[in-house]
């Protein structure tokens, strides 16, 4: 193709124009000129043409150039843009979009192309719920996300997944979401819950192209359900919709008579012991400062309507400034209702703050009308049980989308705490992908630090999880896992001895690794605890990782490091140094270990974890972290999964101190399975036990590590 510039010369006399083409980044021969160089008359014009070579141009792709026209003195006379986009063959395909009436639905449109490695696009279906796209032939992953209402309740509101995972383009059509075939993605546990965290997943993949996922996590604050629509199922590529729930006992449950209603405690609020009792109910209109001032509600429950005129940070002043117990909220739209959800958290309520619905709030008020006094309140500040459930449909989204797991289906955790101060902690549970290289974490749950509770979780080899606790100044995380049905597993958290502890096997987490001649330390986790889990805290500490071969120092850093090293198979040392000063933390103030490994050149495509042995130790202490004089302590050495040249354990020792190190006494060690095990015989007058292990394996790798105060005594 070919495009004319004319020149103009407004001059007496006559001028030469030497052409050039000034091109950057584009293919070779892309732009071409009909001749290098023209002479405009004067008062005339002149003619030169830019000929684009569509053959050199990749579809969809832009590209550009700058024609110059310098005349003979040497002058920059003009600089004329020129630009090409090659287009390739596109098809008019129209979307519709209706809701369960067939009224227009607007929503967002998430497209895919399967057949080529692009990007996904996003589209915005207007209130006319109808849309013209022009595109490539090709197959399509197509779903859009809308808001539905009704479905659940007359003032409810949904967030619907409307899918269409196979759409063959190959010519003009039209592409219909139907939202009258929706079905409700709900999950129904065998103990009564809520929903804290619902997510859904969907995988598209076709041949050996880049896998396109795409995630959606259902905001709680907005909507109260979720809904998608059964598809067919696919036959070019794979196709999987997963669905991702955490269900919590009900921190709230309100009842009037044999009447209960469903209730959302809002962000912030303080919390309601633990238990049950019959509290008077009051109702306080739209709960200005001036209606409480004519009610007593002092010790009650003080029900008030959402509405614009008093907002609910003033609700809940007046409430707590007349004595009320609880605040309990009617909405006046669709959907829960969370008034401090996206309030800062200095604006909190401060009483014990939660929401009904619409349509169970109009119920309750009725019931009041009709002479109802109290209202029974069942308060579980902290769950004593959860659920992490995850369910995969491959291939099409089914007619019945939701969940019912059975004792079959589900494995046991037992979780206990151990935390040597009283506090709250956090539960969090993340989930892996369905090919297990990435993973996503569900809202964490409010726990207490020390205390005990249940976790129920989706088993099978076809799913992994990987667990996280933490508490205002240490995070614990643990390896990627598959539970068997009906397995129980006993969990402990925050529990001593606390020093750099590795994994090799966590989603979320790299182990120090060599790839090619590089050994690297990703991140180094100095505070885990007895649990096998790696940890981290959050300020109040030093950190000092070096890397020796032989004496030679290869590289140092705090938690992260990194070193060329020879191909050869040499010894190495890892010798981390990590102290912290917490207040409220007495033990574990101050570690030292030191690995030594023997590594030669590794895999230039892959990362593989440095054969670093583990110790972990188990002490019984009470929650204030103190041992028992004469108790057994045991010491566990373990190669971590994957690590290249890893050898068997061969010899362990272990060294206890009671005087922080000023004189030590060997242990005498029996061995039982994994485990090395002694009694503890401490001093009446000793507060804390040092201890220093050592473990060596058959290929020649080696740790030391010595924990300062690992744990006090009763």
């Amino acid at each position: 193709m070919q495009k004319d510039v004319t020149y103009t010369n407004t001059g007496s006399e006559p001028i030469t124009l030497d052409l050039a083409l000034k091109v950057q980044g584009i293919p070779a021969g892309l732009f071409t000129l009909t001749t290098s160089q023209v002479v405009v008359p004067a008062h005339g014009t002149a003619t030169a043409g830019v000929v684009g070579h569509l053959e050199a141009a990749v579809e969809d792709a832009g590209y550009s150039a700058v024609l110059t026209a310098t005349s003979q003195d040497g002058v920059l006379r003009t600089h004329t843009p020129v630009g090409l986009n090659k287009q390739s063959q596109r098809v008019k395909l129209s979307v519709s979009a209706k809701d369960r009436r067939g009224s227009a639905l607007p929503g967002m449109l998430v497209m895919k192309d399967i057949a080529r490695d692009t990007v996904p696009k996003v589209y915005l279906v207007d209130e006319s719920g109808s849309l013209d796209l022009s595109i490539q032939p090709s197959t399509y992953a197509a779903w859009l996300y809308a808001d539905v209402t009704g479905l659940d309740g007359p003032h409810s509101l949904g967030r619907a997944v409307l899918s269409e995972p196979e759409v063959v383009v190959a010519k003009d059509r039209t592409l219909t979401f139907d939202a009258s075939t929706l079905r409700k993605v709900s999950a129904t546990t065998p103990q009564p819950t809520t929903n804290s965290y619902v997510r859904v997943d969907q995988y598209r993949s076709y041949g050996d192209l880049h896998r396109f996922v795409d995630t959606y996590q259902l905001e709680p604050w907005i909507y109260d359900s979720l809904w998608a629509t059964p598809t067919r199922k696919v036959t070019q590529g794979s196709y999987t919709f997963a669905t991702r729930w955490r269900q919590v006992q009900s921190p709230l449950t309100v009842a009037a008579g044999n009447q209960s209603y469903d209730s959302i405690i809002q962000s912030f609020s303080p919390k309601l012991p633990q238990g049950t009792g019959s509290y008077s109910v009051v109702d306080v209109g739209s709960g200005s400062a001036a209606e409480f001032a004519k009610i007593n509600v002092r010790g009650k429950i003080a029900l008030v309507r959402r509405n614009d005129a008093t907002i609910p940070t003033a609700q809940a002043a007046a409430a707590q400034k007349a004595g009320a117990k609880l605040l309990l909220l009617v909405n006046d739209g669709f959907g829960p209702l969370d008034a401090w959800a996206d309030l800062p958290q200095e604006e909190a309520s401060p009483l014990p703050a939660a929401s009904l619905s619409t349509d169970h709030g109009k119920q309750l008020i009725d019931r009041i009308q009709h002479g109802t006094e109290s209202l029974k309140l069942t308060s579980h500040p902290y769950p004593q049980y959860l659920y992490d459930l995850v369910q995969h449909h491959d291939g099409a989204i089914p007619r019945d989308p939701a969940y019912r797991p059975g004792a079959n289906e589900l494995a046991k955790i037992d979780e206990s705490f151990r935390d040597t101060k009283q506090g709250e902690a956090l539960d969090i549970r993340y989930d892996l992908s369905t090919d297990f290289t990435w993973a996503v974490s569900a809202a964490g749950t409010p726990v207490a630090a020390q205390g005990n509770y249940t976790a129920w979780v989706t088993a099978g080899s076809q799913y992994k999880w990987l667990s996280q606790a933490a508490v205002p100044d240490l995070t614990q995380l643990g390896s990627s896992l598959s539970y068997q049905a009906r397995s129980t597993t006993k969990e402990t958290w925050f529990a001593g001895i606390q020093r750099p502890r590795l994994l090799s096997d966590s989603a979320v987490s790299t182990a120090p690794s060599r790839v090619g001649d590089i050994i690297s330390v990703f991140g180094m986790p100095s505070w885990g605890d007895s649990g096998r889990h790696q940890g981290i805290i959050w300020g109040g500490f030093t950190l000092e990782s070096s890397l020796y071969q032989g004496d030679n120092l290869l590289a140092q850093g705090s938690d992260m490091l990194s070193a060329e090293v020879t191909p050869d198979e040499l010894p190495y040392r890892l010798v981390v140094d990590a102290t912290r000063d917490l207040p409220e933390r007495p033990y574990s103030p101050r570690t030292h270990t030191e690995w030594g490994f023997v590594s030669d050149q590794a895999d230039y495509t892959a990362l593989e974890p440095l054969p670093l042995i583990q110790l972990d130790y188990g002490v019984s202490t009470d929650l204030a972290g103190r041992a028992h004089r004469r108790t057994d302590l045991a010491v566990t050495p373990s190669q971590l999964p994957g690590a290249a040249e890893a050898g068997k354990i061969s010899a362990v020792t272990l060294e206890i101190s009671y005087d922080d190190g000023a004189t030590w006494r060997t242990a005498e060690l029996r061995r039982s399975g994994n485990e090395w095990l002694t009694k503890l015989d401490a001093p009446s007058t000793s507060k804390f036990a040092t201890v220093r292990a050592t473990a060596k394996d058959t290929k020649g790798n080696s740790v030391t590590q010595t924990v300062v105060r690992a744990f006090g005594l009763e």
